[in-house]
C-alpha cells in the first residue's frame, strides 16, 4: 500500500526541539574552550555586568580619627543587541521517493517516510553546523579584532567593539617578525612580556597560547625556543614539551606545554560571503588567553516569532507548508552573540608574514 501526503507529517516546533540532542554537532574549539557560559535573554538585549574594580588596598587610619570613606567596586554595565538568523530552505521534495545517498540498491530499503524523517534531521543538522561556525567565526573575531562587525539582510554594517586595551593588540614588523630572515626577535621574551602586560591590564593570568600554523612553525625554528627545549629535554622534566614534527588536524591540536602555558596550533576555515574560503583566525598570529578570566558567553536574545511563543532559547526550528506552491519549508531561527566580558584578559600578536589562506 503507497503512503499518501499525510504520512508525511509536519512537525511541531517542540517536537523538533526534541529531535536535536540526537543529532551530532560539530566541534568548535574557541567556544568550547573559552566560550562556555550561556546566557538566555526575555528580550532583544542582552545585559553584562562587569566588574571595573581597580588593585586598591586598604587605608591606613589612626584609631582615634573618622574611618576613611571608601568607594564600592565599581560596575559597569554593557548592553548588546545580538543580531538575528533566519535559515529559511525548501528541501528536495524528490528525495522522499529517490534512492539516498548510500542506501542499499534493492532490499532493505528505507521507506519514504523514512527517508523523509531522516532528510529533515539531515537539514537540522546542517542548519546547526551553519549556525556553530558562525558562533565560532564570532569567537574567533573577538579574539583577534576586539571587536565584531555585523552585516546582512536587512541588518546594517554594526561594529560592537569590545574596546580591548592597545597595549594588548600587537604588530610586529621587519626584522622584528620571527620569520624574518635577519630576525633580530626573542620569542620567548616577547610572550613573557605580553603575558604580563596581560596580567597588568587585567589581572588575568594567560593559560593558553593559540598558534597558527606560519606562527608556530616561525616559533619552533627560533634558536633560543630550540635551546630552551633541549634544556628541558636534558633535566627531564616538562617545563617544556612541544610537538616539534609537522603534523596538522581540523580545529586545534594541542602541541604540548610551555612551563605553565598550553601550546595549541589552530586551522579552520569558513566560506565569507562572497564565496571566498577565509582562515577563521588569519595565519602569522599568536594569541594568549585567559580560559577562566576571559569570561567568554554566548548570548541569545528572545526568538522575534509569535507562532512559537517569543522563546528565550539558543535556537528553534519550526516546519511549514504553505498552501501555494505547497512545497515544505524548514527554518532555523536565532539570535547569538558570542562576547568576552574581559576582552583585556587576552592579548594577539601578528609575529608572522602567513599565507591568505591559512
Amino acid at each position: 500500500m503507497s503512503e499518501t501526503q499525510t504520512d508525511f507529517p509536519i512537525y511541531s516546533t517542540m517536537t523538533l526541539i526534541d529531535v536535536v540532542p540526537n543529532l551530532k554537532a560539530s566541534q568548535s574549539f574557541l567556544l568550547d574552550g573559552f566560550f562556555k557560559r550561556e546566557l538566555l535573554s526575555t528580550t532583544a538585549e542582552v545585559a553584562i555586568d562587569i566588574d571595573v574594580g581597580k588593585r586598591r588596598m586598604a587605608p591606613f587610619c589612626s584609631p582615634l580619627h573618622e574611618g576613611k570613606l571608601v568607594e564600592t567596586r565599581a560596575i559597569q554595565t554593557k548592553t548588546f543587541k545580538p543580531p538575528y538568523i533566519k535559515d529559511k530552505r525548501i528541501p528536495d521534495m524528490h528525495k522522499p521517493v529517490m534512492r539516498a545517498i548510500g542506501e542499499q540498491i534493492g532490499g532493505n530499503q528505507m521507506t519514504p517516510r523514512q527517508r523523509y524523517d531522516a532528510n529533515i534531521a539531515l537539514e537540522i543538522k546542517d542548519q546547526l553546523d551553519m549556525l556553530q561556525r558562525r558562533q565560532e567565526w564570532m569567537a574567533a573575531q573577538c579574539l583577534v579584532n576586539g571587536y565584531l562587525v555585523i552585516k546582512g539582510n536587512g541588518f546594517p554594517e554594526t561594529i560592537i567593539n569590545f574596546n580591548r586595551s592597545s597595549e594588548l593588540n600587537i604588530v610586529l614588523s621587519g626584522t622584528d617578525m620571527w620569520d624574518d630572515p635577519n630576525s633580530t626577535a626573542n620569542p620567548t621574551k616577547e610572550i613573557r612580556d605580553l603575558v604580563i602586560r596581560t596580567l597588568n591590564v587585567s589581572g588575568a593570568q594567560v593559560t593558553d597560547l593559540i598558534f597558527t600554523k606560519s606562527a608556530y612553525d616561525a616559533f619552533i625554528k627560533h634558536q633560543d625556543v630550540q635551546q630552551i627545549f633541549l634544556n628541558s629535554a636534558i633535566r627531564n622534566n616538562n617545563d617544556a614539551n612541544v610537538h616539534l614534527g609537522p603534523q596538522a588536524a581540523a580545529g586545534a591540536m594541542m602541541m604540548g606545554y610551555w612551563g605553565t602555558y598550553r601550546v595549541w596550533m589552530y586551522n579552520d576555515w569558513y566560506v565569507d560571503d562572497d564565496n571566498v574560503e577565509r582562515p577563521m583566525i588569519p595565519d602569522g598570529l599568536v594569541i594568549g588567553v585567559s580560559e577562566d578570566e576571559l569570561r567568554g558567553i554566548r548570548a541569545y536574545g528572545v526568538i522575534m516569532d509569535g507562532n512559537v511563543g517569543y522563546q528565550s532559547v539558543a535556537y528553534v526550528p519550526k516546519m511549514w507548508v504553505p498552501d501555494d506552491p505547497a512545497l515544505l519549508h524548514i527554518m532555523l531561527q536565532s539570535a547569538p552573540l558570542v562576547f568576552p566580558a574581559r576582552i583585556d584578559a587576552s592579548f594577539v600578536v601578528h609575529v608572522a608574514q602567513g599565507y591568505e589562506n591559512g
